[in-house]
């Protein structure tokens, strides 16, 4: 469950135009297969044949490592359209020792793997000062029976606005041109085995999640629990369902206290609180865009959870709901405000719309994650030529990812080479003013 959630896996699938597909056979490991997931991938054709399996490396320059994989890799490959075009091969991947032994099983392309390994997403790397801070605070939560809706997630202890409250890594990762090609029974043949492989302990914890009313137990299990990740080159299938454990214990809430970011380079799953959370209050999440209106959100909710939501925002007062209905109607316009705004340059207005909207944002309790704000604040006033305030929100946004603590250092190393770029050339213009 997060914020950007699939219908199902067999609506999803039933979207998708039907094509003709083929098995490989899932072949042993002493057997011969059609195709070369298992080896190098150097190159996305069709070789004759299938090396034996257990490693994979990758296509790019990016990485000199390795995976070894735990089970022979297993593929489906749709025909090609004509003679001259070299099918897509989607493939299984299971490494049972991904994250310290977290596990996970990957149903993906065999380009879009590569990439995957190449950009280092598998590698375990020394967690972040900042989250070793945090584990140093103890759990921020726990997993609790919830009256009326099952299991849930409850905080332990006092959360501070801002805080990562959860870290969670994907079960399964399974690309949607996997699920759009593939024939329904090669699809749950592939992705039932995804979950078998996967070590003991996830593998309970998958096969104990909520599940929902389809016939087939892995279209039960990933239906009300998997969200969409992207993944993958610019130019590749990026769109991926995944099912991260853990998270998908998070209910829904129409006014959330957390929602969620996704690391592709650290294959992560963060969710953050949008305010400060007293123990023992449930952690909530929304399951729809946050300024989706209230007859769109009930009616997705009932169509793809199959519940009736009863929280405050949908059932309260009519000057409740239009007051709610009107701070998320006027941060929504003002959002596309912003952009288009930022787009024709007039930079001056989108700072003064990126002030408003933040202050609708915190009315609705939903404030944006502040060095992310402080950001695109001294982004704007750089390009309007403020080179003072530029520096201040730049120094407030590196301050604000340090202390932030993500696996992903990837904003904090951008947000260091932003503020040094201002700060020199703030430095330089004020020594050509004094001279």
């Amino acid at each position: 469950m997060a914020l950007s959630n699939i219908l199902s896996l067999v609506l999803l699938a039933s979207a998708c135009k039907a094509k003709q597909t083929t098995a490989a056979g899932f072949p042993s490991a002493n057997q011969q297969c059609p195709h070369h997931p298992a080896g190098r991938l150097e190159t996305a054709a069709l070789l004759p044949v299938c090396p034996l399996p257990g490693h994979i490396g990758v296509l790019s320059d990016e990485s000199s490592n390795a995976i070894a994989w735990d089970y022979p890799p297993k593929c489906i490959s749709p025909p090609a359209k004509d003679n001259t075009t070299v099918p897509r091969i989607d493939c299984l991947f299971t490494s049972t020792t991904f994250r310290n032994g977290h596990g996970i099983s990957l149903v993906s392309s065999t380009l879009t793997t590569s990439h995957i390994v190449g950009v280092g997403s598998f590698d375990d790397e020394a967690p972040p000062l900042g989250v070793q801070r945090r584990e140093n605070l103890g759990p921020a939560y726990e997993i609790v029976p919830v009256e009326g809706k099952g299991l849930g997630v409850v905080a332990k202890r006092k959360i501070k606005r801002g805080e990562i409250v959860m870290s969670d890594y994907p079960s399964l990762l399974i690309g949607t041109g996997f699920l759009g090609t593939a024939q329904p029974h090669h699809r749950r043949r592939v992705l039932k085995q995804a979950i078998n492989q996967l070590p003991d302990k996830l593998r309970s914890k998958v096969r104990v999640l909520s599940r929902g009313a389809e016939k087939y137990e892995v279209d039960a299990i990933l239906g009300p629990n998997a969200n969409t990740v992207m993944i993958g080159e610019q130019d590749g299938e990026q769109m991926h369902v995944g099912l991260f454990a853990e998270a998908a214990r998070i209910n829904h809430g129409c006014r959330p206290n957390v929602h969620s970011r996704f690391s592709e380079r650290r294959l992560t799953m963060e969710i953050m609180a949008h305010v400060a959370i007293e123990p023992g209050e449930e952690i909530l999440m929304s399951y729809v865009p946050i300024t989706t209106v209230r007859d769109e959100r009930r009616k997705y909710l009932k169509d793809h959870w199959g519940f009736d939501c009863k929280c405050q925002l949908c059932t309260g007062t009519k000057n409740e709901i239009e007051e709610s209905e009107f701070y998320r109607r006027r941060q929504k316009s003002l959002k596309e405000s912003i952009e288009s705004a930022r787009a024709e340059g007039f930079f001056k207005d989108a700072i003064v719309m990126s002030g408003e909207w933040h202050e609708f944002s915190e009315w609705d309790m939903v404030p944006p994650l502040a060095p992310e704000y402080h950001d695109s604040l001294a982004n704007l006033h750089y390009a309007n030529g403020d080179l003072f305030n530029a520096t201040r929100y730049a120094r407030m946004a590196y301050d604000g990812w340090v202390r932030f603590g993500s696996v992903d250092d990837e904003k904090l190393e951008h947000s260091r080479t932003v503020l040094a770029k201002i700060e020199k050339e703030f430095e330089k213009s004020l020594k050509f003013e004094k001279d």
